[in-house]
């Protein structure tokens, strides 16, 4: 499942220790629009940063990548952030940031 993700901008990381297990934690979010494919915006909302990105996500635009999961405490399903792809605006939508720009004539 993907979706055009317009980050904001990257909260600092929180870290603490939880109270009824005593394990520690840490966690990242960032303040996101969701974006349509003309780049209009859909909804504002705060997205959390899997371990796995945390400290090298930027504000941008990016194509993000989500996988389903099951909470581990409510066992509800929900989209998890699995990777970031950037893209840039090219005519009336979105191009891979990667991808030639195209020739001027």
């Amino acid at each position: 499942m993907n979706s055009i993700l317009q980050i904001l901008k990257v909260n600092e990381s929180r870290k603490g220790v939880a109270k009824d297990s005593g394990k520690p934690w840490e966690m990242q979010d960032a303040e996101c629009v969701i974006l349509d494919e003309a780049g209009n915006p859909e909804s504002v909302g705060v997205l959390l940063i899997p371990k796995s990105l945390m400290g090298s996500v930027q504000p941008g635009i990016f194509l993000g990548s989500f996988s389903l999961r099951a909470g581990m405490r409510d066992r509800r399903i929900e989209a998890e952030l699995v990777g970031l792809r950037p893209l840039r605006r090219e005519g009336p939508g979105f191009v891979p940031a990667d991808a030639p720009k195209p020739a001027k004539v």
